[in-house]
């Protein structure tokens, strides 16, 4: 019911304005009611401030704001505002003027009394997007702040100390030195740097992109340790573009890798994993495609596991209307695709 509020409260205010400002023209004689229906002059008026209020408040100030180009919204607004205002007093003064008591004023007339109009209307959509905005940012942060607590209370509930993990491991990998299994020793370590990371490394705002890769590079290498020689198990993984300079929310690409592997790997078939990403001028391609086995496919909501309404959730916390996140199965493959709009381009 909470989502037809606002739609309804429009509609009245909108509603409720045309017909006092018709009944107020009505009756200071300001049209000329024997040319035909004036309504109609009065209508097209109010769809124009219409599309002034609706296009800034809904689509130009929440596109770019949400990816600070405040340089190309206000360049949007100017444009619009130059383009609607002219297109309304071209229509008024060709076509609706007859309505009008002043019919013989000229066409710089109907545009300053039509730019204030909507230089008004401009202010108050201007005014509502902020404010909307502004109420959206305090929610995910609100939001953000629960799955920060959330997080630090199951650090706390938890019966192993971290440090323990860490010792355990280094013991591990000085014994596995010892005995002369440089394989396994180099598999104990990167394992404690990749627990090192989601552990103390991820409370960063955001991490540069080549850690992210390292550290997403050690998962895959901790995990091929697990395979057996016989097992046709294939994981590719390629990068394009210039990743230096580029920072990214940390751990938001290891999940897609952990979910592939859970779901896209059979030691008794063959599998596959292809991972590319992308870095091209402000915007990261992250794909990730996997084999698909036993009908279970792509990204899961059970709990154990990589949910894709937790993903979803993340991702418009941290990049609001600055994603995409496409999920789909393609000839025994499922593909997952994610796309990123960056605050700074690679150096």
């Amino acid at each position: 019911m909470k989502k037809y509020i606002e739609p309804i409260i429009h509609v009245l205010v909108w509603g409720i304005g045309y017909f006092l400002i018709l009944n107020y023209t009505s009756t200071i004689g300001d049209f000329r009611k024997d040319k035909g229906p004036y309504w109609v002059a009065l209508l097209f008026g109010m769809l124009m401030n219409n599309a002034v209020f609706y296009t800034t408040a809904f689509f130009l100030v929440p596109k770019f704001l949400g990816l600070k180009k405040i340089r190309a919204l206000i360049i949007s607004l100017l444009s619009g505002f130059v383009v609607i205002n002219v297109f309304e007093s071209v229509v008024d003064y060709r076509y609706l003027a007859v309505f009008f008591s002043s019919a013989n004023e000229s066409f710089l007339v109907y545009l300053l009394y039509n730019s204030v109009v909507s230089f008004f209307i401009l202010l108050v959509a201007l005014s509502y997007a902020l404010i909307k905005y502004w109420i959206q940012n305090e929610k995910l942060k609100r939001v953000l702040l629960e799955e920060k607590l959330s997080t630090e209370m199951a650090f706390l509930k938890s019966k192993i100390n971290p440090h323990f993990l860490f010792n355990v491991l280094n013991s591990f990998y000085a014994k596995s030195l010892k005995h002369n299994v440089p394989e396994l020793a180099d598999g104990i370590a990167k394992l404690a740097e990749l627990m090192r990371y989601m552990v103390y490394e991820t409370n960063e705002d955001k991490v540069p992109l080549e850690k992210e890769i390292h550290h997403l590079k050690n998962f895959i290498q901790v995990y091929q340790l697990r395979i057996a020689d016989e097992d046709e198990v294939y994981i590719n993984f390629k990068i394009k573009g210039n990743v230096k300079g580029v920072n990214i929310s940390p751990m938001l690409l290891i999940p897609f890798v952990e979910n592939a592997i859970k779901h896209g790997i059979d030691p008794k078939t063959k599998s596959l994993i292809d991972i590319s990403l992308e870095v091209e001028q402000n915007k990261l391609s992250f794909k990730v495609t996997n084999t698909i086995h036993r009908g279970i496919t792509g990204l899961t909501n059970e709990p154990s596991g990589f949910g894709l309404d937790n993903l979803k959730k993340r991702l418009s916390i941290l990049y609001q209307n600055a994603h995409t996140l496409e999920a789909k199965e393609e000839m025994g493959y499922f593909i997952s695709l994610l796309t990123l709009q960056l605050d700074e381009r690679p150096i």
